[in-house]
C-alpha cells in the first residue's frame, strides 16, 4: 500500500496514488469530510458492484444471501463486466445483471482506441440506467483502482458504500475499512458490516446453483469421448486470463502421464484446444458454464491454476490442487474449502502483483513431482474420494 495525504491506496505506481490522493484531499475538503448521507430507512433496490474478473465476482456473490436476509423485500441487481453474465444468470438472488466493461479490466482482444470507446459508451450508458433505477443502496466491492465509485456517484445512488483504497473515497457515504493480510472473503464480511449486517467471514461461502439439465448435458458430452459420467476422473483446467499464470505444457504432460497409474484417474483437460497434450481427453475450450460446473462437481480431483475454475471446483468440495503463480498472494486469493492444496514456488519477489509477470517467472518453476507430493497429501486427507 502507498500512503499520500494520510490516506492509503492499493496502487503499484506511486504517481497514480499521488494523483488520487490529491483528488481525494480536495474532495474531502469540498464535501467536508465525505458525503455521509444517512442510511436509508426503506430499502427497496440494492446495487452490488464488482467489475473485476469471474473469480472476484464469484467470491463477491457470497454477500448476496446475507443482504437478502437483512433486506428481504429489496430487489438486488449486480453491476459487473459483460463476461460475468453467464455466472450471474445462475444466481437466483440476482434480479438483473448490469454490464459495465471497464477499460482497465476488460480482456477483449481489441485495440486501445476501440476498448476506450467501448468503455466510455458503457460508462455513460450505465450512468443513465442507474439514474433511472435510483438505488437505495449501492455497494462497491472492489478494493483496487478502476473501481465503480464515480459511476455510482453519477448514477445518483441514495447511499453509497465501498473501499477508498482505489480512490474516490470522498464520494462515499460510508467507507469500508481495509485490512491488509486477510483473505478476500474477510473484505466481503467487512463490506456487509458497513451495511449493518454483522457476520463472520467463515459464514460466507461462494456458491454455484447448477441447472437441472447440467448433469445430463455433461454426461452426453463425456459419452462422445467414451467416458461414463460416474467413472473416476481428474478434471484439469490449464487456462488463465493472464498469460503470466500459465504453466508449461511439458510439465502438464508429465503430470497427466502420472495420474492414471498413480491415482487411477482418467485425465480430462479443459482449455487445451491449441496445446499438444497427449494421453488425455481434451474437451472444447469454451464449454457452457453449467456443463463445466457439473464436471467440476463430479470430478474425483480438480487441478488448475489461480483462476475462477479453481474457486468453482473448491466450492463444491471437490479436492482441488492449485498451481500458484507468484503474481498474486494466496493468503488473499486462494480458493476456500477443506480439500485444497496450493502448490507454489517460494521466491523472494512473490507476490509481485505484476499483471504481466517478469522475464524469469521463477515462481512458476514448479515440477510435476512438486505437484504429485501435494496431491498425495491432498488425497491422504480426503478419504473417501468420489469414484475411488
Amino acid at each position: 500500500m502507498i500512503t499520500f495525504f494520510k490516506r492509503s491506496y492499493l496502487f503499484r505506481k506511486p504517481y497514480l496514488a499521488f494523483i488520487h490522493g490529491l483528488i481525494d484531499a480536495v474532495g474531502f475538503i469540498l464535501f467536508r469530510g465525505g458525503r455521509g448521507r444517512p442510511f436509508p430507512s426503506d430499502v427497496k433496490r440494492i446495487l452490488v458492484s464488482r467489475i473485476d474478473h469471474l473469480g472476484d465476482v464469484f467470491i463477491s456473490a457470497s454477500v448476496l444471501p446475507h443482504i437478502k436476509k437483512a433486506f428481504p423485500k429489496a430487489e438486488i441487481d449486480f453491476l459487473a463486466g459483460s463476461w460475468a453474465g453467464p455466472l450471474l444468470s445462475t444466481n437466483p438472488l440476482v434480479a438483473r445483471h448490469i454490464a459495465y466493461d471497464s477499460f482497465k479490466l476488460s480482456r477483449v482482444n481489441a485495440g486501445v482506441l476501440a476498448r476506450a470507446v467501448k468503455s466510455f459508451s458503457s460508462f455513460t450508458g450505465n450512468v443513465k440506467e442507474l439514474r433511472k433505477s435510483r438505488y437505495d443502496i449501492c455497494l462497491d466491492l472492489r478494493t483496487f483502482s478502476s473501481n465503480s465509485i464515480l459511476l455510482l456517484f453519477l448514477g445518483a445512488g441514495k447511499f453509497n458504500a465501498g473501499f477508498a483504497t482505489g480512490g474516490w473515497g470522498f464520494l462515499l457515504d460510508r467507507i469500508i475499512p481495509y485490512r491488509d493480510g486477510v483473505h478476500e472473503i474477510s473484505h466481503m464480511a467487512d463490506a456487509l458490516g458497513a451495511l449493518g449486517i454483522k457476520t463472520d467471514a467463515e459464514k460466507l461461502r461462494a456458491e454455484f446453483t447448477l441447472r437441472n439439465t447440467a448433469v445430463k448435458e455433461a454426461s452426453v458430452l463425456l459419452k462422445q469421448y467414451a467416458v461414463s459420467f460416474d467413472e473416476p476422473f481428474a478434471l484439469i483446467h490449464i487456462g488463465s486470463g493472464l498469460p503470466a499464470k500459465l504453466w508449461r505444457d511439458d510439465r502438464w504432460q508429465e503430470l497427466i502421464n502420472i495420474l492414471p497409474e498413480r491415482y487411477g484417474l482418467k485425465p480430462i483437460v479443459c482449455g487445451a484446444d491449441e496445446s499438444a497434450l497427449k494421453s488425455c481427453i481434451k474437451l472444447p475450450a469454451l464449454l457452457k458454464l453449467n456443463v463445466f460446473a457439473s464436471l467440476a462437481k463430479q470430478a474425483s480431483l480438480f487441478i488448475g491454476l489461480d483462476s475462477f475454475p479453481a474457486h468453482l471446483a473448491a466450492s463444491f468440495g471437490t479436492p482441488t490442487a492449485v498451481i500458484w503463480c507468484g503474481v498474486n498472494d494466496p493468503v488473499r486469493w486462494k480458493p476456500l474449502g477443506k480439500n485444497i492444496v496450493v502448490i507454489q514456488k517460494c521466491v523472494d519477489c512473490s507476490p509481485c502483483f505484476l499483471k504481466d509477470g517478469c522475464k524469469t517467472m521463477k515462481c512458476m518453476d514448479i515440477s510435476a513431482d512438486d505437484c504429485v507430493k501435494e496431491i498425495d497429501r491432498l488425497i491422504r486427507n480426503t478419504r473417501p474420494m468420489k469414484g475411488l
